[in-house]
């Protein structure tokens, strides 16, 4: 992998740590000058405050990166795997490293880039005054960016369990019981087995 290639030839010291599927971990390690950087696999992080109230970040999948903001003494930011993820926790500053070498500057601003837009759609999304809008809008982003089609349906394929839909649209489990009850008559669905979200026949699916 790049990250890993570019961290050993420069003697950049760095930890890779895999999480299985629903592992958390608490991000409190990242030095001022460090972040981390998802090699493989699909995470979600919360920003959790002082009173315990949790507020959905990001999700993110390969090569974005996550940096924490240092001034933020009373929160801290908890990630969690959607499935089997490797990151890596880069605590060293990296910039002195790049002079010349235009192609590492380039992937670092792109996936910077990419990151921040994933920032701006979970924003969107717990904008949203109905929490109904939020989660449709939560499952068809997810199946536009990860979706896997098979006839008529989309799949969702990791981990999302009700407990995830809450806290990515910033509601209550029991609420998301409720509203997904409701659009399992419009084809939208949970599948129990898989612990997974489809979407069935999508040529026709009406919204309500």
């Amino acid at each position: 992998m790049k990250w890993i290639k570019f961290c050993i030839t420069n003697r950049i010291p760095y930890y890779i740590y895999r999480l299985q599927k629903e592992d958390s971990i608490i991000l409190n390690n990242i030095k001022p000058d460090g972040f981390i950087i998802i090699l493989s696999g699909i995470v979600y992080i919360t920003k959790v405050f002082a009173n315990r109230e949790v507020s959905p970040i990001a999700i993110l999948n390969e090569n974005n990166i996550f940096i924490k903001n240092q001034k933020e003494n009373k929160i801290h930011y908890t990630m969690v795997a959607l499935q089997t993820t490797y990151i890596i926790n880069i605590n060293h500053n990296i910039h002195k490293y790049q002079k010349g070498n235009i192609l590492t500057c380039i992937n670092i601003l792109n996936n910077y880039k990419q990151t921040y837009e994933k920032y701006e759609v979970i924003n969107k999304i717990v904008c949203q005054k109905q929490v109904k809008h939020r989660i449709l809008q939560l499952i068809f982003i997810l199946s536009l960016q990860y979706g896997i089609i098979k006839g008529q349906t989309i799949f969702i394929p990791f981990n999302l369990s009700y407990h995830n839909i809450a806290i990515l649209t910033g509601t209550s489990k029991n609420t998301v019981v409720k509203v997904m009850k409701k659009m399992y008559a419009i084809g939208i669905k949970r599948d129990i087995i898989h612990n997974t979200i489809l979407i069935k026949n999508i040529l026709n699916l009406k919204l309500q």
